[in-house]
């Protein structure tokens, strides 16, 4: 029967919570295996470590060592209210115990799984009560001892160094008033296997008078009452917290279960930087939550690990910590059923929690416990206030009694456990929770979302901000109180924030792992250590993260309450002062508000869209005014300068706008969508008539300037029925490709039923349309109209739109050849990709930038990155879009996708050089329509492709629309790929792998720019180095004449904001459009008072000559030789010869061209090889007219070398 009753409990309970998914998650046996292999690598065994003993040697050794510590001081008074006296003496002598998960050995691990951390072991040095007197707990006393004793420990241990080995000074909780001991043994021979905190604290709580550690109760005087005389408590509480903690955690011993998701929960943490935070929860306090799950009935011992972490994280993410929302959870438990519901003062309420006494549910531990029923009786026979909460708990629940944070109290409802965990770590820790539980939803994605993929302080924030402080000033209070101001006055412009801390920056930067904690060493007086909780990362500054919400970041408007909430009304007028003032709106409410519209501060045209609204403005006001008038930092805010304008008074909006430019582009090309499909009608109401014989059913964009996608969006020309400048000279060229549009008619019986019938019915569809647009005399037209046999080009609104005809009869009779040849097939592919995936394409990546301002620019950014670099056309536009694309991904988002270009700029930049492109495909999903059998599907495609030796495509990148358009009637048979066929054009491996390389070493870069607020250092990715061009065989320099924008050269200096001759400021991107508008000098026209002769001549609309040089050196030495350049700035085309070029071969006549002797051992009758000097006389005949010199780098092959050592 007992059994039976608890397999029904077991039953009951899992049907409470919502574990099914992962317990379908658990019956997969890939996951069993990826747990079971990572406890292996992170669980400590002690016992079955060489060391151990030594270890348990050294511990007994400092048992020992330190009760010898006697001294006496009198007169102390560092900051306590009057000056005291401390003695200790060898009958009444400190002592060492051990503490926490030291003296309760469970989830040790290694440094595999503790961010390469040594085993800790930490012991407390324990006060002796003779020492303490009866008031010490008052302003500060105590604390002046405990810092004593520390002194006088540290220089007596420092004196037995030979024992004890390295000594430092470590703060773990940010509070210079409260160091710990690194304690290294010494090992002269290898490195360390273990290390000791040696904590400072008393045995106990029972001297201080119980009532006097209660939330309504003052201990000290203090700037923030109502938060530091909180903190202040907690911190003499924190000292005993082995009194509270050590027998519950002594539960969890023998629980293999409970303490493998209690080591998942740690690697979980540590991934996410949540871990070792100065005011986060510490792992003894994640133990005593699951002792709490476990005694109230929410887990069982019988339980999987993956299960427990499960219920885990919902507690985390479900419990009202904080008292700022709803609870989604239907069960109410013991303790919120406790919380008196007469208490009107506290509005606000948060969760909780009491850890029951063992065997005793969690109502009757809060009945049972004698300070809270102390507590009752002093507020209802003498209470403090009359607003005093009636009960322990309301005193806990309340917000506004109670200001610390979240609340979880031992079973004597004295400490709380969470006392030093801040709000803000609060949040997101439930925003880590909540986006774990999703991702158990996910088989496909889980075990690396949740336990590799890091999610560190720098690498998923939109914004980074650094505010200066007073180094007299106590950290931790003013900290809160700014960050509790920023949420205030910011609202749901952002998503989270979070203060840089301990424990959650980068390991490689100074401040994860231990390097972060080292701040003084053991030769450093802790007397002339600053009192109070200082940064706990040793800097005098607070560092922000900040996650932005797209949606609402670019409200203008914050309205404030109404006159008749005074209360509300006050406050909001303290929080903006000067800045909230009296406006009438269109319903007629007459309110305070704040107004945000205004361009001062502003550093580029698109701030608010490009860089997360008006964010920045509303952080740089409330810190000056609340804070400090010292100027503060924000990350990398020279970035843009490459893709937006600067912010001045003068309209150059064709140059400096580049939202602004491609809305103008997309309103030409609706208005001649709208006029094309109108006109093509037999009946229409237009007044024009192309004489089409099918009429246009559909014009579908296709050119990145219509996706905002174009680096140097193309501005209206005077000659094509644009705007006429006021310049002198108008440009003879377009710089810019033609926007690419294509045609579809409706369907129709009357095409043709053969293939180069219908090739020519689409080339006279082409000439009907010229000759119709001709003849309309549609005012906007302008310019003359080209026509071939693929396109036909007009000019329209200022700008030249390149029509292609899309023939789906011609797509449908492809597919339906029973015995396609090689041409066929070729024929297929290529149309398939110009017409239907390219569409599609475009649709997909429009909506993505269309849903997310930032996407576009971060595509556009990281084209100019790729161009500096001389791999410019090596990987398509499409492929970039993609990139982005996937950044911008819901599965890639913690908190929300990027919101600012810099983001997302890093994090393509992390995805280009950290993917593993010879092992696993990229699928980009940004809407979430491909499933797991999908997923499953494009896998076993790539997995069959790629085999051993790196086969198939170097990127291999699938979107949904490739298998959307293999299943359209227009599409032809499945290609070599399947129906999930790589969605765009891949690279070579040899100029991929360069891309890889070359995007590690710019994050990294940039990474070091964020972390140090480099203001001027971070365009320096835009630039090719010397060392660079080195690694090239063969360098071509390019006449200037043909050069025309030297501001994206790859060697450019001037890329962020400067003068220009009239005094106003402009970026390197205003800078680089007006050079490529007015294109080259030799053909630029000059315009005359009343006379528009030479406005009659000829446009050249597409003017790119080396360009096209490079397509053909390609097309005929692209077997030979890799060809790099820039193609916004070609300065220098540079050539890397193929491995094989110059490999010793037969001689034969056919192959004779560019052949010589081999000048040395020949093999196998391999008597020639190609000649590198006739190799490039043959490029220069191609070249001539355009490259000035040529520099040979490097040109003698490296078999040749190897060949000459070898004999």
């Amino acid at each position: 029967m007992t059994q039976e009753s608890s397999v029904t409990q077991d039953a009951a309970l899992l049907e409470s919570i919502d574990t099914s998914s992962a317990m379908n998650l658990h019956k997969s046996n890939l996951m069993r295996m990826q747990v079971a292999e990572l406890l292996d690598e992170c669980q400590l065994d002690l016992q079955s470590r060489k060391w151990a003993s030594n270890a348990n040697e050294y511990l007994q050794m400092l048992s020992r060592l330190v009760p010898k510590t006697v001294f006496k001081v009198e007169k102390l008074k560092d900051k306590a209210d009057k000056p005291i006296s401390i003695e200790i003496r060898r009958d009444n002598p400190l002592t060492v115990e051990p503490i926490g998960l030291t003296k309760t050995p469970i989830a040790w691990t290694k440094k595999s799984g503790n961010a390469q951390v040594l085993p800790t072991f930490d012991l407390c040095v324990k006060i002796p009560e003779a020492s303490i007197s009866k008031k010490d707990y008052m302003n500060h006393r105590y604390i002046d001892k405990r810092k004593c004793v520390i002194e006088q420990v540290t220089n007596f241990l420092s004196k037995n160094s030979e024992k004890v080995g390295s000594i430092h000074y470590l703060w773990l909780k940010g509070s210079n008033r409260a160091p710990v001991l690194r304690l290294v043994p010494p090992n002269e021979r290898k490195s360390p296997k273990f290390q000791v905190h040696l904590h400072f604290g008393m045995h106990s709580i029972d001297w201080i008078p119980k009532l006097r550690l209660v939330p309504n109760r003052s201990n000290v005087k203090a700037e923030f009452p109502s938060f530091e005389t909180q903190q202040y408590n907690h911190v003499i509480m924190f000292d005993a917290r082995h009194q509270f903690e050590d027998k519950h955690l002594s539960t969890l011993v023998d629980l293999e279960n409970i303490q493998a998701s209690l080591v998942l929960v740690q690697v979980w943490a540590l991934q996410r930087g949540l871990w070792r935070n100065h005011d986060g929860w510490t792992k003894e306090c994640f133990a005593l939550l699951l002792v709490y799950l476990l005694r109230t009935h929410k887990i069982n011992t019988r339980m999987t690990p993956i299960q427990l972490i499960t219920v885990l994280f919902q507690t985390l993410s479900e419990i009202q910590w904080l008292g700022e929302e709803a609870v989604e959870h239907t069960n109410i438990r013991a303790a919120e059923r406790q919380v008196s519901r007469t208490d009107n003062h506290a509005q606000r309420r948060r969760a909780v929690l009491v850890l029951p006494t063992e065997g005793v549910s969690e109502k009757e531990t809060i009945r049972q416990s004698a300070l809270g029923r102390l507590y009752e009786q002093q507020t209802r026979d003498s209470p403090l206030t009359e607003n005093d909460p009636r009960t322990l708990l309301d005193a806990y629940a309340s917000v506004d009694s109670y200001h610390l944070g979240p609340v979880f109290l031992d079973s004597t409802l004295s400490y709380n456990f969470l006392g030093d965990v801040s709000p803000n770590y609060t949040r997101l820790l439930q925003a880590h929770a909540r986006r774990s539980l999703t991702s158990l939803k996910q088989p496909r994605v889980a075990f690396s979302f949740l336990f590799m993929r890091p999610m560190r302080f720098w690498n998923h924030w939109d914004l980074y901000v650094r505010i200066p402080m007073d180094k007299s000033k106590e950290w931790e209070s003013h900290c809160r109180k700014l960050v509790h101001l920023l949420e205030a006055a910011l609202g749901n412009r952002i998503r989270g924030l979070r203060v840089l801390s301990t424990g959650n920056g980068d390991e490689n930067d100074g401040k994860g792992g231990d390097a972060y904690l080292a701040r003084h060493t053991k030769n450093e007086d802790v007397s002339s250590m600053p009192l109070g909780f200082q940064s706990p990362t040793g800097q005098p500054n607070i560092e922000l993260g900040i996650s932005i919400n797209p949606e609402t970041s670019q409200r203008v408007v914050d309205r404030g309450p109404s006159a008749e909430e005074s209360a509300e009304l006050q406050t909001f007028k303290d929080l903006w002062g000067d800045k909230a003032q009296l406006r009438r709106f269109k319903d007629g409410a007459i309110v305070h508000a704040v107004v945000w519209n205004d361009t001062d501060a502003t550093t580029f045209r698109n701030d608010s869209t490009f860089r997360g609204g008006y964010v920045e403005k509303i952080i740089a006001y409330i810190v000056g005014k609340h804070f400090t008038n010292a100027p503060i930092q924000f990350s990398l805010p020279d970035l843009m300068s490459v893709v937006d304008g600067a912010s001045s008074d003068e309209p150059s909006i064709p140059f400096a706008d580049p939202v602004a430019s491609h809305q103008k582009v997309m309103s030409a090309f609706n208005s001649l969508s709208d006029f094309l499909q109108k006109s093509s009608r037999l009946h229409d109401d237009t007044g024009y008539n192309l004489g089409l014989p099918l009429a246009i059913d559909a014009v579908e964009p296709l050119s990145p300037s219509l996706r905002y996608s174009e680096l140097f969006p193309p501005v209206p020309h005077p000659l094509l029925g644009g705007e006429k400048l006021k310049t002198k000279k108008i440009p003879g060229a377009l710089t810019s490709e033609p926007i690419l549009i294509q045609i579809r008619f409706s369907a129709s019986s009357k095409w043709p039923n053969d293939l180069k019938a219908i090739g020519a019915a689409k080339t006279a569809m082409l000439i009907q349309l010229a000759e119709g647009i001709e003849s309309s005399s549609h005012e906007g037209f302008a310019g003359s109209v080209f026509v071939n046999s693929s396109y036909a080009e007009v000019g329209y609104m200022g700008f030249c739109f390149r029509i292609m005809v899309r023939a789906d009869p011609e797509i449908r009779m492809l597919q339906g050849l029973a015995q396609p040849s090689v041409q066929a097939m070729k024929l297929l592919d290529d149309y398939t990709k110009k017409h239907v995936m390219a569409a599609t394409h475009h649709s997909t990546i429009h909506a993505v930038h269309t849903l997310h301002p930032s996407a576009g620019s971060v595509v556009r950014m990281a084209k100019r990155w790729l161009a500096s670099h001389m791999l410019s056309d090596l990987m398509t536009i499409e492929s970039i879009e993609l990139l982005v694309a996937k950044v911008y991904s819901k599965d890639e988002a913690l908190l929300g996708v990027p919101a600012t270009v810099q983001a997302g700029f890093l994090a393509f930049l992390h995805l280009l050089g950290n993917h593993n492109w010879a092992r696993d495909p990229l699928i980009v999903d940004p809407r979430c329509h491909i499933d797991n059998d999908h997923y499953d599907a494009i896998n076993a495609v790539f997995e069959d492709i790629r085999g051993d030796m790196d086969d198939g495509p170097a990127m291999y990148i699938v979107a949904p629309y490739t298998r959307l358009s293999s299943g359209d009637s227009n599409v032809g048979n499945d290609s070599e790929w399947g129906s999930w066929q790589p969605s765009c054009t891949s690279p070579e491996w040899v100029v991929l792998r360069r891309a890889v390389a070359l995007a590690r070493r710019s994050h990294e870069f940039l990474m070091s720019c964020l972390r140090n607020f480099k203001e001027s250092d971070a365009c320096s990715i835009f630039r090719e180095s010397a060392t660079g061009f080195k690694s090239y065989n063969v360098l071509f320099r390019v006449h200037p004449d043909f050069n025309f924008d030297i501001n994206s050269s790859s060697t450019s200096e001037a890329l962020g904001n400067s003068e220009n001759d009239d005094g106003i400021v402009e970026s390197a991107y205003t800078r680089s459009m007006k050079a490529r508008y007015d294109g080259p000098k030799a053909l630029g026209r000059k315009i005359y008072r009343n006379l528009d002769a030479n406005m009659e001549e000829p446009l050249c609309t597409s003017w790119r000559p080396v360009s096209d040089l490079v397509s053909s050196l390609r097309e005929i030495f692209g077997h030979q030789a890799l060809i790099f350049y820039n193609d916004l700035s070609p300065e220098v085309i540079a050539l890397l010869w193929r491995p094989a070029t110059f490999e010793s071969t037969s001689f034969s006549v056919m192959t004779s061209d560019h052949a010589k002797p081999v000048g040395f051992a020949w093999d196998d009758n391999k008597s020639v090889m190609r000649s590198e000097q006739d190799l490039l006389r043959e490029i220069s005949q191609y070249n001539q007219e355009m490259v000035t010199s040529v520099k040979v780098m490097n040109c003698e092959p490296s078999s040749t070398k190897k060949r000459k050592i070898i004999k």
